[in-house]
């Protein structure tokens, strides 16, 4: 599909990677098929506008913006915000798909403890400081790199002010997060034949990403959970552990920054 990143070997990490893979390629896919189906589209409906100008154009009642008038009353959508709207869905869901990962393999790991993840029973889910709390202390792994916590804060706004910043300092912070994360610069030789189009407004003033920006953060949160996925294999398959996962089998379990023991005692249960 053009991914940059090169998907693990099945021998190596635990089933629920391969979950997570299968989940992560119908990401791409939608990213995909709608910047070349949209794209298309879009451009017939703006020609047709063009065409329907033409055939009503009257110089006394009309000016040179009766194509974007008929366009506009059409769709009411421009290109830009659709594939604003594309982009933030993207975005979203992939951090979504890495947040289920990190708790279904999280059970796994306690599984080798005789437990499991009480919230998988229900609706709930984990916090980002429980998430990094368990991998740090239980697995030896960071969770929340420089480049995840980046991902986390523009997720985060698209959730809560879409497409809009606030502040001078909001968007000093944007710009550095997307600095951090390597997303800017042309395509590549690799990229190309991705064919992802290029719709960006003449001035942003809020969280906005190119599609092929979009793609480039698929491609470092994959990095993410192969190295996730690689450190917690030992202790899911073979005989690693850890002081924290050793104190719960036998039933004294220790606390952790975010996760007391009186939290782990509610969400690891036997």
């Amino acid at each position: 599909m053009g991914s940059m990143v090169t998907y693990l070997d099945s021998h190596s990490v635990s089933a629920e990677y391969a979950f997570w893979q299968m989940e992560e390629q119908k990401v791409r896919a939608f990213l995909l098929t709608t910047n070349r189906g949209m794209d298309a589209w879009l451009s017939d409906q703006w020609d047709a506008a063009e065409v329907r100008a033409n055939e009503i154009f009257d110089p006394e009642a009309h000016d040179g913006g009766l194509v974007a008038e008929i366009y506009e009353d059409r769709i009411g959508l421009w290109p830009t915000d659709y594939f604003w709207q594309l982009s933030s869905a993207v975005v979203k869901d992939a951090v979504a798909l890495y947040e289920i990962f990190l708790e279904t393999l999280a059970n796994q790991v306690l599984g080798r403890a005789g437990h499991r993840l009480s919230t998988l029973d229900t609706e709930d889910s984990w916090r980002w400081p429980e998430y990094k709390s368990f991998y740090t202390h239980y697995v030896g792994v960071d969770v929340a790199s420089d480049d995840i916590e980046s991902v986390l804060w523009i997720r985060n706004k698209l959730a809560h002010l879409r497409d809009g910043l606030r502040t001078e300092t909001g968007r000093a912070e944007f710009a550095s997060h997307v600095e951090q994360l390597g997303l800017d610069g042309p395509e590549t030789a690799e990229e190309q034949p991705l064919g992802l189009v290029d719709h960006a407004p003449y001035m942003t003033h809020g969280v906005f990403l190119t599609q092929l920006q979009t793609w480039r953060l698929l491609d470092l949160i994959a990095v993410q959970v192969g190295k996730v996925a690689l450190a917690a294999f030992p202790f899911i398959y073979g005989r690693q552990t850890s002081a924290h996962l050793e104190a719960l089998r036998l039933g004294t379990p220790l606390a952790a920054p975010d996760l007391t023991v009186k939290q782990v005692q509610k969400y690891f249960v036997r």
